[in-house]
């Protein structure tokens, strides 16, 4: 143990936080070669007095998305390996038959993403591991053998022991009071025990993040929310249990509670009670816990009107109630120890990771629970070690949980903790992935959000934008086009109406409100030989012309695909998606340019608005409007020209995103109302509806097509995304170094392919294994239906030998096999006629 006549005056690295994520990144970074790393805690070391010190350990590895599944399986078996975790199974159980055909999905999920071992158990078998339950009032449940509990202060304690062995050093009782920075660079840490000049720093105080993001100008957004935990007194069905063999963790999701045995006592943890916010300024620290008669700073005195009253918005009992029907034994038993124990929040329920945008050398790890704490620190510290997120080596997709995904009305409070508190009330509620969120909605509005209300337009929430996905006033193309129904769960939050627009934008013309879509200028003497070393494809082209093009992380993962233009010798437009897109990409984009001032870089995040005219009619419809010539030889496809739509400057791009005649066009965010008018009136005479972004995804998968994040990610490069198209390598750019090298590595690897179903009408949906031979072979990263082939599509990246058109396989859906057929693409139009027309 190091004394403070050691404190160091300077580190390379400095960790501020000792629980299990400050622990692991320390670890990992030593494990990496660095040795020159201090690690700083204002809690005793281990037992900080944090999250990590109260939490109760369940690691139920299966969530809804890749990234905490797989972040949550390597948690387990690192600990596990420390000694940390015991494997004793989760189950949780149904008490509805929606939530039955929930677990039956989440299996489903856990099989795509390497959960391979779960299982699906009647009421009976669920009884005979854990026997003090009611069987009679389930459905059944979820088992996975290999969940079990992670004991979190030991865990960090054995990784840091471990960090030590390879010069790390730790300092308890340590609170840092500032970090300070000279010109946008980390400077130093100032604590209370003195300054330590650093040129790095990794904040990792979870419910604490948000005050050191005041420290440096960045708005953190997380809330920390209490929940409580409670262990009972010994129960009957307990006794003489041994804690080598202990009961599966428990959750009864259906009314926000989860379960743990404590040798002959049963612990529960409940979310069924109403948000209990805490801004993380009141969070007292050791000097205050004498008043509060509490052991850490991250709890609170038990409120037992929120156990034993109803005041959960969604449920319709107490948890006490709730607890006691699944679990008898509660009616009578005594509470051994009861506490509200802190964790935190953010508003879309995911970990922050990753480096600061404004302060070089700072790096975040927050609001993760103990469940992914270890592959949380291996994500960042790899990330801060080779500046690419990877997970036990391999690369992984962390753009859900990265710092940058956030828009700027994230950093209000009123957003922050309005979010937050539905996070929590929704962490375990039966949340359709298609459901929107009730509050905080459209902050950001178009210049057509009220034409597009009055059309009875569907809003989703993107990143705060309100974009429509269908129109209740296209439901009179019911009586034209044919549409399937879909079953129950893929019902929900759809419409019939996507199918109706589909069918009319592919026989008529339709427009698509693109605001979301983001244009980044790069212009300047240096533009051209700054891109040729960013993407992938050659940018030199004539001006007037465009390119479709990857921009690829270090280790040769696809961190965008692009529509260039380049509109002048030295002038170039980059359009990307909106939300998180426009954030992430632009981000890349500026940090990688030239400081010479050769080089400018505008994100026009919401300073342009756009149309998207797509259809056999679009020519006819805008050839009037516009000052250009649309003639196929004087405005060929993929190119752009800067003209006018009547009297509003207009740029206009002849490319579509459905796979048809049409397109883009783009103009200041003043001219948008006067844009939307002008179109939709020269379109009435042939016939011209707007159309939702739910039919523009359907129509895109149709004609192959990638949509970021979903079936094109940094997990994958782009000769396995099917964009190898894009990639010239006579031109050096960022990741090529990789590229090559995984080309020419002749170990298998996947490659995306559409697959169609079998059966008539049938839909599945996104996450859900593929099978071919009895052997699962990949997962649906992308699906819906083709209204135009008149087949359910999915997307997979599957092995070569099952990559083949042709080959049989089957999509797993709530239990149900149902047979499938791998195709080549594009599955419509594959010679292109329809667009270059």
């Amino acid at each position: 143990m190091h004394t403070w006549s050691t404190f160091p005056e300077r580190a390379e690295t400095v960790v501020v936080g000792a629980g299990c994520v400050g622990c692991s990144a320390a670890y990992h970074l030593a494990e990496s070669g660095r040795e020159d790393v201090v690690v700083l805690d204002r809690g005793p070391l281990f037992e900080t007095g944090g999250s990590t010190s109260h939490a109760p350990g369940l690691v139920f590895q299966t969530a809804g998305n890749k990234l905490m599944t797989e972040m949550a399986s390597y948690t387990r078996d690192l600990y596990d390996g420390f000694g940390d975790f015991r494997t004793c199974g989760g189950i949780e159980v149904a008490y509805t038959e929606d939530r039955w055909d929930f677990l039956k999905r989440k299996r489903e999920w856990g099989q795509s993403y390497g959960i391979d071992e779960g299982q699906l158990l009647t009421p009976e078998e669920v009884e005979a591991r854990v026997p003090q339950i009611n069987a009679d009032v389930i459905y059944g449940g979820y088992y996975v053998p290999s969940d079990g509990k992670a004991d979190a202060v030991s865990a960090a304690e054995s990784m840091a022991e471990e960090a030590r062995e390879a010069g790390v050093e730790f300092y308890g009782h340590t609170e840092v009071t500032d970090i300070d920075t000279t010109d946008g660079s980390i400077d130093a840490v100032d604590t209370e025990h003195g300054r330590i000049e650093a040129d790095e720093v990794l904040v990792a105080t979870n419910i604490w993040g948000p005050l050191f993001g005041e420290m440096v100008g960045t708005d953190i957004p997380l809330v920390p929310c209490a929940h409580q935990y409670l262990v009972s007194d010994e129960l009957d069905e307990l006794e003489g249990a041994e804690r080598e063999i202990e009961q599966p963790l428990l959750r009864h999701q259906d009314h926000s509670l989860y379960y743990r045995q404590h040798g002959e006592r049963y612990g529960i943890g409940s979310y069924n009670h109403e948000s209990l916010l805490v801004a993380p300024a009141d969070i007292y620290g050791p000097d205050k816990l004498d008043d509060l008669g509490l052991e850490y700073p991250s709890l609170r005195e038990f409120t037992e009107e929120h156990f034993y009253e109803n005041t959960h918005p969604d449920h319709d009992r107490s948890a006490f109630d709730a607890a006691s029907e699944l679990v008898p034994g509660f009616e009578d038993c005594e509470w051994t120890s009861a506490i509200n124990g802190m964790f935190s929040f953010t508003p879309d329920g995911m970990p922050i990771l990753g480096p600061d945008e404004d302060t070089e050398g700072l790096w975040w790890a927050l609001a993760v629970w103990v469940t992914q704490s270890g592959g949380a620190g291996d994500i960042v510290a790899s990330w801060m070690e080779d500046g690419t997120p990877r997970l036990d080596g391999s690369r992984v997709n962390a753009s859900g949980a990265h710092v940058s995904r956030f828009q700027s009305h994230a950093g209000s409070r009123e957003y922050t903790y309005g979010r937050g508190a539905q996070q929590y009330r929704e962490v375990y509620q039966l949340i359709h992935p298609r459901e929107q969120p009730d509050g905080q909605r459209a902050l950001r509005r178009s210049p057509f959000y009220d034409r597009q209300a009055d059309l009875g337009a569907e809003f989703y929430d993107s990143d705060g934008w309100e974009v429509p996905q269908w129109y209740e006033s296209n439901e009179t193309l019911l009586e034209t086009y044919d549409v399937p129904d879909r079953p129950d769960w893929l019902s929900q939050n759809w419409s019939k109406v996507q199918g109706a627009e589909h069918q009319h934008l592919r026989e008529k013309v339709g427009m698509v409100d693109m605001t979301t879509f983001t244009p980044i200028e790069v212009s300047g003497s240096g533009a051209l030989e700054f891109l040729q070393g960013l993407l992938t494809n050659d940018m030199d082209v004539t001006p007037g012309r465009m390119r479709y093009s990857a921009m690829l992380n270090e280790d040769g993962g696809v961190l965008a695909d692009l529509t260039v233009a380049r509109l002048g010798d030295e002038r170039f437009v980059l359009f990307t998606g909106g939300g998180s897109s426009a954030t992430l990409h632009s981000r890349w984009v500026t940090e990688h340019a030239p400081d010479d001032g050769s080089v400018d870089v505008t994100a026009h995040v919401s300073s342009r608005t756009g149309i998207g005219v797509f259809g056999p009619d679009s020519r006819k419809v805008l050839s009037d409007l516009v000052e250009a010539d649309l003639a196929n030889d004087e405005f060929p496809f993929y190119s752009a020209q800067e003209t006018y739509l009547g009297s509003i400057p207009v740029t206009m791009l002849r490319l579509s995103y459905a796979g048809e005649l049409g397109w883009e066009i783009y103009a200041p965010t003043e001219y948008g109302s006067q844009l939307w008018d002008a179109i939709r009136e020269a379109g009435e005479e042939y016939d011209i509806a707007p159309v939702g972004w739910a039919a523009l995804d359907s129509t895109s998968m149709e004609k192959g097509f990638r949509l970021w994040g979903t079936d094109l990610t940094p997990e994958h490069n782009p000769y396995e995304a099917g964009i190898g198209f894009a990639v010239d390598l006579d031109t050096d750019f960022v990741g090529k170094a990789a590229l090559v090298e995984d080309k020419n590595d002749d170990s298998p690897s996947d490659r995306i392919v559409p697959i169609t179903l079998d059966e008539e009408e049938a839909v599945v949906d996104a996450g859900h294994p593929v099978f071919a031979d009895g052997d699962l072979v990949g997962y649906c990263c992308r699906a819906d239906y083709g209204y135009t082939i008149d087949a359910g599509i999915a997307y997979a990246y599957l092995p070569e030998e099952y990559a083949n058109s042709g080959q049989d396989v089957e999509i797993r859906y709530e239990g149900d096999a149902h047979p499938a057929t791998v195709r080549s693409g594009p599955l419509f139009d594959p010679d292109r006629d329809k667009m270059i027309r």
